[in-house]
């Protein structure tokens, strides 16, 4: 039975392999995992880690830079780690690493809360998987079932690979980053955002900030949008909109990359 549950284990998600050698962990150090829910049970899907802290936390503070020193009541809410159920409609509760909505002043719940059964959350746009664990496989499936529900107009997700055994200037270890976007109704795009590059040590391009070949862009109307439900909802013409909505948000990787680098 436990050689059965070990497979499992391993074929859900893969544990990061470290290189030989002192790489400067905390002898005290704990472990901490990443859960789905599924009626009283609960699955192991990724493991925690300051480098996927690092990086959800960095993702959400790109995506409330709009609202400025606002805190009360902003246009843009953005939260970490909140449980919805699955657009799979199987019951599971899933959590992504990062969820972008709309302030419910500027884009009211529709009366009924999304695709069911069971409900999910109608009101997240935008929303962020960070991978370290998981296999690649599992991560690409996970972004791509957020994006069968209409309401939900990206997903961005962020793959962070072993590390490698080879160092950068800094005697940080070299380790391979990828970015994907899925938006609706476009093809996605990718980026190979870290040090080096996939089944090599040749160096990436991403080496500096303000690169836009190694920028995410999102359009900030992508968070407002606001769809008719035919005989249920129609939305308010005249809703106010903030004064921010068609610019942008721009994700800048070789931060992202450098926080990785250093909390791994």
């Amino acid at each position: 039975m436990f050689h059965n549950l070990k497979r499992k284990f391993d074929e859900k998600f893969k544990i990061p392999k470290l290189p030989k050698g002192s790489i400067g962990f905390d002898d005290n150090e704990s472990s901490g995992y990443k859960f789905e829910y599924n009626n009283g049970e609960v699955s192991i899907v990724d493991m925690s880690s300051r480098e996927h802290a690092a990086t959800a936390s960095l993702l959400q503070r790109y995506f409330n830079l709009p609202n400025g020193n606002n805190v009360w009541n902003p246009a843009i809410d953005v939260c970490g780690d909140a449980f919805h159920f699955s657009p799979a409609g199987n019951g599971v509760k899933i959590a992504a690493d990062v969820v972008v909505y709309p302030a419910k002043s500027y884009v009211p719940d529709p009366p009924i809360p999304g695709l069911g059964p069971p409900h999910g959350h109608s009101h997240a746009r935008i929303i962020c998987e960070v991978a370290v664990g998981q296999n690649v496989a599992y991560w690409k499936n996970k972004c791509a079932l957020w994006m069968t529900q209409p309401y939900v107009r990206c997903v961005l997700g962020i793959k962070l690979y072993e590390l490698r055994t080879t160092r950068d200037p800094l005697g940080r270890f070299n380790r391979r980053m990828k970015a994907k976007l899925w938006r609706q109704g476009m093809a996605p795009q990718k980026w190979e955002f870290g040090t080096v590059q996939k089944c090599s040590n040749i160096p990436t391009g991403c080496v500096a900030l303000g690169n836009p070949v190694y920028q995410v862009t999102i359009p900030i109307s992508d968070l407002f949008y606001d769809p008719q439900i035919p005989g249920v909802y129609t939305p308010l013409v005249t809703f106010p909109h903030p004064a921010f909505m068609y610019g942008n948000f721009t994700i800048d990787l070789y931060n992202i990359q450098q926080k990785v680098l250093e909390n791994q």
